[in-house]
């Protein structure tokens, strides 16, 4: 037990035996040292197969042991001394590769049992036998106080070195994604490796650029998490070749590329957004190949979202470019945009739910090629209605749809998306 003025027990007999016992440890410190290093690269799953990070561990190791080791010879108290320089370093080193904390606290606790192992064979060895309980006690303490004390250590310089590591790497991240986005980048196939590396994300294949964004506060967690969760549940679903790759762009937002991706489901991502119980909304560009197509899925996913921004809170939560691509470009000139729907749908164009209400019917009419029946399908209302409800939206606009069809469909689903009377 620990004295009451917070110093370590001392045995009966004073330094020597513990000198004695640190002198035979010492004597096979390289072999300590290395049979540490050995088990634990092969009992930690994360700390193996990187040849650097297997020799800083064992720069590590050696360190601590010979730290130790001074500690026992010198009673020195264990939570004065500094951490080995390696110890700390290798402490960084895990934190930039993403090795999660508790393989590094995994690490010194089967360091510190294999190195009792050790000093028992040596307590028995160099100390009477009346004095092994105290001497061995008194080992025990110090090697836990050093340990503990030298975890809490190399823990908190691994935290600090993960928030510095990820805000830089962050920073560097969206850097090359900006080059990327304004064709700065990449201009080579050697830089293209270069930003690819970065980035964890290849651009030799097709990608669906979406952007994820929440209105309101998430119900569990800070929103970047429900963001990043609901983008890998999204590239399960439409079944990428890979991770997703997320980009926070502000406090409840996020820009993401999905790998691989040629077809996406309306469905399909709202199912995933249901499911994920956080009032996530996400706009979809179309896929598309290569550095170009990764570009242009992005700009495509981001006049989507300004088509449900302009809509307001009765737009979906999930909005494909392909089903609102020329209501976007609309979006560019909302006064003018307006104006010219005014123009071409006429008083049909008034606000109310009666107008909508024909303006809706009139637009699947038109979109199924003029079948009533396929409309009252869609709609859920009697083929007889339709025939009604076309035949009212004509005469309210005051001509016919036949001269100028194209522009009746776009005005109409630009009163779909954007409502009327703007």
């Amino acid at each position: 037990m620990r004295e009451l003025n917070g110093t370590l027990p001392r045995p009966d007999d004073g330094s020597a035996a513990v000198a004695a016992v640190a002198a035979g440890l010492a004597r096979h410190r390289d072999e300590i040292s290395a049979e540490i290093r050995d088990l634990l690269a092969a009992r930690i799953d994360e700390l193996r197969g990187d040849p650097a990070l297997i020799d800083l561990l064992g720069a590590s190791v050696g360190g601590n042991v010979e730290t130790i080791l001074h500690v026992l010879a010198h009673g020195l108290p264990p939570r004065e001394v500094e951490a080995p320089p390696a110890a700390v370093e290798y402490a960084r080193r895990l934190a930039q590769r993403g090795v999660p904390v508790n393989a590094l606290v995994r690490a010194y606790r089967l360091g510190q049992a294999r190195l009792m192992e050790w000093a028992f064979t040596c307590v028995e060895a160099a100390v009477e036998r009346d004095a092994v309980a105290a001497v061995s006690q008194h080992v025990v303490l110090t090697v836990f106080e050093y340990v503990d004390h030298v975890s809490q250590t190399v823990v908190a310089v691994y935290e600090a070195e993960r928030d510095r590591w990820l805000e830089n790497r962050h920073a560097i991240r969206v850097a090359r994604i900006r080059d990327v986005l304004d064709r700065r980048a990449p201009s080579g196939p050697d830089e293209r490796r270069a930003v690819e590396a970065v980035l964890g994300y290849r651009f030799g294949r097709d990608h669906l650029g979406l952007v994820l964004w929440l209105d309101e506060p998430p119900t569990a967690g800070p929103a970047l998490v429900a963001l990043e969760r609901c983008a890998d549940a999204l590239a399960l679903a439409l079944e990428a070749q890979g991770r997703a790759l997320v980009v926070p762009w502000d406090t409840t937002s996020a820009w993401v590329w999905l790998p691989g991706v040629v077809e996406v489901s309306r469905e399909t991502v709202a199912a995933v957004v249901r499911r994920g119980g956080e009032p996530v909304r996400v706009a979809c560009g179309a896929p598309a190949a290569d550095v170009e197509g990764f570009r242009v899925t992005h700009e495509q996913a981001l006049r989507a979202r300004a088509v449900t921004l302009a809509a307001g809170e009765d737009a979906p939560a999930v909005t494909l470019f392909d089903e609102v691509g020329a209501v976007a470009l609309l979006c560019a000139d909302l006064d003018g945009a307006t104006a010219w729907v005014k123009r071409v749908l006429g008083p049909l164009a008034e606000p109310g739910q009666t107008r909508a209400r024909l303006r809706e019917t009139l637009r699947v009419f038109l979109a199924t090629g003029g079948s009533n029946a396929a409309t009252a399908t869609q709609l859920g209302v009697h083929p007889s209605t339709v025939k009604y409800r076309v035949r009212r939206a004509k005469e309210i606009r005051g001509r016919p749809v036949d001269g100028d069809r194209l522009d009746v469909e776009l005005a109409l689903l630009a009163c779909a998306w954007l409502g009327a009377g703007r």
